[in-house]
């Protein structure tokens, strides 16, 4: 293996541990820019489950341009009774957030890690103020986690913190699923991932697929028609009318693109779906389905998606926090 080069901390860099326990020559994990704290508290959660060493789950909370980040051995729990362990670790930067991957051996960290969760955060107390006494008070809106938590420091310790859910409308006794949100796969999946593409080519074979790679841009969509009378026929199946962009989305060269009914592009504007088709793990794959905002009540909201889809890409990160948006897969076109 060659020598491992790590990068240079710089002076008052918020992110020189993390940096300096990294090769990013050998690692796929992200440097990260230079911090920008943001001009209100609050932000961005990541949760990422990490099947290194030890399996662990890593709470993640924006702060002043990082993600303040706390390992959980155990994971998080909605049941209040469950006081769970958080070790305060290296702050990342905002960039890990989208980070699912493989460390190779050899490497700080080796091992899967998915993002479990994602979703803002939003501090009940002041946040800076809360880190400096032992106790952050917060309110979770992810696809996971959600209502009222709070972190508690150990007395006479640096690290160690306790995660406790809240009393509220959340609180529950199952157990959260291990899939990612990001992909849908879990750690071992993830792992996997190359050793399952051979399997998969071989039954496409069977079921008669044209050996052929498609580009988003050359396929074309089945449209709705309208008919005089309704109908009811064996191997036909009905789908909702959703109040949204129909929307192609595809890995091509390994980079995602998202394409509407109409030809425009709107990758760049959908980030966190951008994010979800990258994730999986074949290249080529394209998916055809309906591309929708979701207001409070989990209902498509055509204002809403208008509104996402004028932003620039800067405006569509933090758009992607607070209004994320659902694609609605039926069909695989290749």
């Amino acid at each position: 293996m060659p020598a491992r080069r790590k990068t240079q901390p710089k002076k008052g860099d918020a992110l020189s541990t993390y940096r300096a326990k990294r090769a990013f020559d050998q690692s796929p994990e992200p440097g990260g820019l230079v911090p920008k704290p943001g001009l209100r508290p609050g932000g961005l959660l990541i949760v990422h489950m990490h099947d290194a060493t030890r399996l662990h789950w890593d709470l993640r909370l924006e702060m002043d341009g990082v993600l303040k980040s706390w390992a959980v051995p155990k994971g998080p729990s909605a049941t209040p009774a469950d006081k769970r362990l958080a070790v305060k670790v290296e702050d990342h930067p905002l960039e890990y957030g989208d980070f699912e991957g493989v460390i190779p051996e050899g490497n700080y960290g080796a091992g899967t890690v998915v993002v479990w969760d994602r979703g803002i955060w939003e501090p009940l107390e002041d946040p800076h103020e809360g880190l400096e006494k032992g106790k952050l008070l917060f309110t979770l809106k992810g696809y996971k986690l959600r209502g009222r938590w709070t972190l508690i420091k150990l007395k006479k310790t640096q690290k160690e913190w306790l995660l406790i859910k809240e009393r509220d409308e959340y609180v529950s006794t199952e157990p959260y699923t291990n899939e990612s949100v990001l992909s849908g796969l879990t750690n071992d999946e993830l792992r996997n991932a190359k050793q399952r593409a051979e399997p998969i080519k071989k039954e496409l074979e069977k079921l008669g697929a044209p050996k052929r790679a498609l580009r988003v841009e050359g396929t074309e969509l089945m449209l709705a028609e309208t008919r005089e009378e309704s109908f009811s026929r064996d191997g036909w199946v009905f789908e909702v009318k959703l109040d949204g962009y129909r929307m192609r989305a595809a890995c091509q060269d390994g980079e995602p693109i998202l394409y509407s009914r109409k030809g425009l592009e709107y990758t760049e504007s959908f980030p966190e779906i951008a994010r979800a088709v990258k994730a999986i793990p074949f290249d080529g794959v394209i998916l055809d389905g309906e591309l929708v905002v979701l207001n409070e009540a989990g209902r498509p909201n055509f204002n809403m998606l208008q509104a996402r889809a004028r932003l620039g890409a800067r405006e569509a990160k933090r758009a992607a926090i607070e209004a994320p948006a659902t694609l609605y897969v039926f069909d695989l076109l290749a």
